[in-house]
């Protein structure tokens, strides 16, 4: 019952945000209009402060461990370009591909893994967790760009892709924060004061949007492109990721459940936002984020219990 409250207690906020979305939508307080707006704000600064702020307060020089790190990134690579080849197989829609791809690869890990992380280690040993988290979450931004660049009517660009890129606002914050952090910069305290505020209101206002702008008319065009992707985010990726990790690697503890963190979390919410900005299908975006974080509070649970019991952390 205690590790099953752990992950209720980390997903029914985030629902419960989603659903006072969708009823500012419904009771008309706020237009469809309005939420495009907010996701333009969220997207291009908000989710980035976010990550800023969660490198500059990371400890790189004592909580680093190169190899939960590499194999995390090793991971996500090898991850991202084996459904890269898979995807156009099943699907034929560019406006799907690049969604599907990015709805599979792309965890909620700093909205929902930090959260999870402080539930299942305590605030005091997120130190390599951050340091994951600090790296996986801007490759993802990286190849949910290059996502939605090699699936596209218009001839595929090199050198498009690389302004993409670099170009995102989440990874150019992210590297800024690198920066700051390596050289061990402190800010005055009115700023981290006003940037923490900024951090902690993003969750709640990112989550709002995204049940706000939630189509349910659509659910009835669902098919295999919503429920695949909800499978391979929430069991497949992380199976596999958590039995190489932990089965032949023998992580414990912190390195395994930054793997849990990294691999078995819910789609990015910001993903709805990289759709729809990307000019892809931003139903289907929305969808898959609404569905697998409302299925993530079982498979998670399942997952952690299971860790429990084999004393993995």
């Amino acid at each position: 019952m205690e590790n099953f409250m752990i992950g209720f207690n980390a997903v029914i906020p985030m629902m419960l945000y989603m659903a006072l979305g969708q009823f500012f939508t419904r009771a008309g307080f706020i237009k469809q209009d309005a939420y495009a707006q907010f996701n333009k704000a969220i997207f291009s600064i908000l989710l980035p402060l976010n990550l800023f702020s969660n490198v500059y307060n990371t400890n790189i020089a004592t909580d680093f461990n190169g190899l939960t790190l590499s194999f995390n990134i090793i991971f996500a690579i090898s991850a991202f370009i084996i459904l890269a080849f898979i995807v156009p197989i099943f699907e034929k829609s560019n406006a799907k591909r690049g969604v599907i791809l990015q709805g599979s690869i792309r965890s909620n890990a700093i909205l929902f893994g930090l959260p999870m992380g402080i539930a299942l280690l305590g605030q005091e040993n997120l130190g390599m967790v951050t340091i994951v988290l600090a790296t996986i979450v801007p490759l993802n931004n990286i190849f949910s760009v290059i996502a939605f660049s090699i699936y596209t009517d218009e001839k595929f660009s090199l050198k498009r892709t690389i302004k993409q890129v670099l170009t995102n606002p989440m990874v150019i914050f992210t590297f800024a924060g690198v920066v700051v952090a390596v050289l061990g910069i402190k800010f005055p305290s009115v700023i981290e004061t006003t940037m923490g505020n900024l951090t902690r209101m993003t969750t709640p206002l990112a989550l709002i949007v995204m049940g706000g702008t939630f189509n349910f008319g659509k659910l009835k065009d669902a098919d295999w492109s919503l429920y695949g992707t909800v499978l391979a985010r929430l069991v497949i990726i992380p199976t596999i990721a958590l039995f190489i990790a932990g089965g032949l690697l023998d992580f414990r503890g912190a390195d395994l459940i930054s793997v849990l963190i990294a691999t078995a979390g819910p789609t990015a919410v910001s993903s709805y936002a990289q759709a729809v900005v990307a000019g892809g299908d931003g139903d289907l975006a929305n969808q898959i984020v609404v569905f697998t974080t409302v299925a993530s509070m079982f498979s998670l649970v399942v997952f952690i219990m299971i860790l429990k019991n084999l004393a993995y952390f």
